[in-house]
């Protein structure tokens, strides 16, 4: 899944979600639907629609008129990159693009503090050096790995077979002068130098990417903890609005579903801290 799947998965659980489809035909400012059906002139109006894929994409806009007889929408504010037909456009009944986005980027800030990924980075051993520079992204190393110099037969590395892995006794990640990290291996421990030429796997934990753009993939542990969060917070926000017993059942289940899930993607910190 991907961060738009996510806000169409959120809004599906929300009924929220009045079309999915690409328009028929165009103009700058309309868009007609062989699937909206609605009886009514004033039904859409006031509605959000955005488009997420094709021409015009991540343009959001405001419904001002719904002409019955040929399913046209109308926006108040015309297109700055008019869509085509093969555009994906969605259409919600109570929540803007923008909401979406913003609840489920708060779903990710909430993930990105229980959530760790396995992480892996290579980098060249120099047999005369004790110091290296913590590869990016990393927010815990748990070891580090030697690896063959051109083969990945590591039966024939004599080195490498008997002292494969170097564990966290061995080294120790401290901050240097320019605010970065590095890894320094302990010389009384081991003697990097009958390892020049060699390399190193860092193996640790790393926090998932923020969510960017619509077509951002997520980890796939996160997608059903992502949606769960993402309804409960927006169904939590009508309350006090309208329908409270409604609004309450579907906050209710989504929030218990979130808080299990939650309990699901946790995963224990291994190894030594970057920046911690």
């Amino acid at each position: 899944m991907n961060k738009f799947d996510i806000i169409k998965a959120t809004a599906n659980n929300l009924s929220d979600l009045i079309v999915d489809a690409t328009p028929a035909s165009l103009t700058g400012s309309t868009l007609d639907f062989t699937e909206l059906i609605h009886p009514l002139d004033s039904q859409l109006q006031g509605k959000h629609g955005y488009v997420y894929t094709g021409a015009g994409y991540g343009q959001e806009r405001v419904i001002s008129k719904f002409y019955t007889t040929n399913n046209r929408v109308e926006f108040a504010q015309v297109f700055s990159s008019i869509p085509s037909i093969n555009s994906g456009v969605v259409i919600f009944n109570h929540w803007a693009y923008r909401e979406y986005k913003n609840a489920v980027d708060r779903a990710m800030g909430k993930a990105r503090h229980v959530y760790l990924e396995d992480k892996v980075a290579t980098m060249a051993v120099t047999g005369s050096q004790y110091e290296y520079p913590v590869p990016s992204g990393f927010d815990y190393i748990s070891e580090l790995r030697l690896v063959p110099s051109n083969s990945t037969d590591y039966g024939t590395d004599g080195m490498v077979e008997h002292i494969f892995e170097l564990d966290n006794r061995m080294f120790r990640v401290d901050p240097n002068a320019v605010g970065t990290y590095v890894i320094i291996i302990d010389p009384r421990r081991i003697d990097m130098g009958n390892f020049d030429g060699h390399w190193l796997n860092v193996v640790g934990q790393a926090k998932p990417e923020p969510l960017g753009s619509d077509g951002v993939g997520v980890p796939e542990e996160l997608e059903e903890y992502l949606i769960a969060y993402a309804t409960a917070h927006l169904s939590s926000q009508r309350l006090a609005t309208e329908g409270y017993d409604h609004w309450y059942r579907r906050f209710k289940i989504f929030k218990d579903e979130k808080d299990d899930l939650e309990e699901y993607i946790f995963r224990h910190r291994h190894g030594k801290g970057v920046g911690r």
